[in-house]
């Protein structure tokens, strides 16, 4: 799972031009690009060019204006799409479970044409692009082996489905979990999808989340969270069992901001975590500095990872966003037993391995107090990707918003 970046109070003020700017940037690019296959169009198929030697984990990222597939030493994969530069939750990305399939949808709903939404899907193996009609789609999953849940407002409210994409061509199945799907899908499993939906309670943001079991359509019901809607969650199936796990954002937008990581249980547990080694000097929980968690995901080692960022609050500054002082950039840290322990000292918003010595790693700029840049909202969720070989980096690509892989426990 990509990790879900929030919006701060001081991101938001230019949002609205941005919005605007990206709407005519997107007119322009459906009307004129093609992906790497040399083909465009809104109907069927398309074919990237002929592969040269495989080899190698595949990995996907995206710019505002476009997905690029990378398969080894093959060609990559580039697959034209308008991005939004601030809400996550309008660029989900998601592999199958068996890696050979990314897929995401258009960005019509982005662009008002929500019943013109289509699930876009990418062959890892060979390049060729898929476009699906899936009218009012707006979140997705993957389930079973080469499956997708995706959620749509149509008929509605909120309606399910499963999609084979091994059989694209095949009716897609809608799925009834005896009472109503929560809006947003969290994360997925092969046979468990965690759903959350976001609600006020006495003037305090919660989540509220559900384990939903796809053979028996059993329902496990957890706590409420303290958390706006922007949660990072991991899930893996390991051993016939679940993992997972949710990072509870505690005031939004404040520089008093604690962010717990939990490991859920499959029948309502919630477990807590000592963040003690990711905390800033002084920390007093809901008084003095806070963190940020930018990823969530397992490893192979069947470890839970993170990359969190710190800082401290400087009282003397009046707006909020203006009281933080950083500490720490976003770096990896490693879950052993219930105590969270550092697991490197590099920057690190997004990290993603491909095998046992070779990583992926996304650094966008946390951004937290002052932003000086003109372009603050671009500046603070874009950054530059790496190849990380033996602790040495070597930069892929820069003005990245995502990074994305096939799941690495299973």
């Amino acid at each position: 799972m990509t990790g879900a970046r929030g919006i701060t109070v001081g991101r938001l003020a230019a949002l609205v031009v941005v919005v605007l700017a990206v709407a005519i940037a997107a007119t322009l690019l459906i009307t004129r690009a093609t992906d790497g296959s040399g083909t465009s169009g809104r109907g069927g198929e398309d074919r990237a060019a002929t592969p040269g030697p495989a080899g190698g984990t595949p990995y996907a990222y995206t710019t505002e204006q476009e997905l690029v597939l990378v398969r080894g030493d093959r060609p990559p994969t580039r697959v034209p799409r308008v991005f939004d530069l601030a809400d996550p939750h309008r660029n989900t990305v998601v592999w199958t479970h068996d890696g050979h399939r990314v897929a995401f949808f258009s960005d019509d709903e982005l662009l008002d044409r929500r019943e013109d939404t289509r699930l876009i899907t990418v062959d890892a193996r060979t390049g060729e692009v898929h476009r699906l009609p899936c009218p009012g789609c707006h979140d997705l999953s993957p389930v079973g082996d080469h499956d997708v849940m995706v959620l749509s407002y149509e008929p509605g409210p909120t309606s399910a489905f499963r999609i084979d994409l091994d059989r694209p061509t095949a009716p897609r199945t809608e799925l009834d979990n005896g009472s109503y799907w929560q809006p947003q899908l969290l994360g997925a499993t092969p046979t468990h999808v965690l759903t959350g939906q976001y609600e006020m309670s006495g003037g305090d943001p919660g989540m509220e989340l559900r384990l939903n079991d796809l053979k028996t359509a059993g329902i496990t019901v957890y706590p409420r969270f303290e958390s706006n809607a922007y949660m990072p969650a991991a899930l893996a199936a390991v051993g016939g069992g679940q993992r997972i796990a949710v990072a509870a954002r505690h005031n939004p937008g404040g520089c008093a901001a604690p962010f717990p990581i939990h490991v859920l249980g499959p029948k309502g547990e919630v477990g807590g975590s000592d963040q003690s080694a990711a905390l800033p000097p002084g920390y007093i929980a809901g008084v003095t500095g806070g963190i940020d968690v930018s990823d969530l995901w397992w490893g192979p080692d069947q470890h839970l990872y993170a990359t969190i960022s710190a800082w401290t609050c400087d009282k003397s500054q009046g707006a909020r966003d203006g009281k933080k002082r950083p500490h720490r950039p976003a770096t990896l840290f490693r879950l052993d037993g219930d105590r969270w322990v550092s697991a490197g000292d590099q920057p690190a918003t997004v990290v993603r391995p491909l095998d046992r010595d070779t990583r992926m790693v996304l650094v966008i700029p946390d951004c937290n107090g002052p932003v000086e840049r003109a372009d603050g909202i671009t500046y603070c969720n874009t950054g530059s990707l790496y190849r990380e070989e033996a602790g040495k980096r070597t930069k892929v690509a820069d003005d990245v918003l995502s990074l994305s892989a096939p799941a690495t426990a299973s």
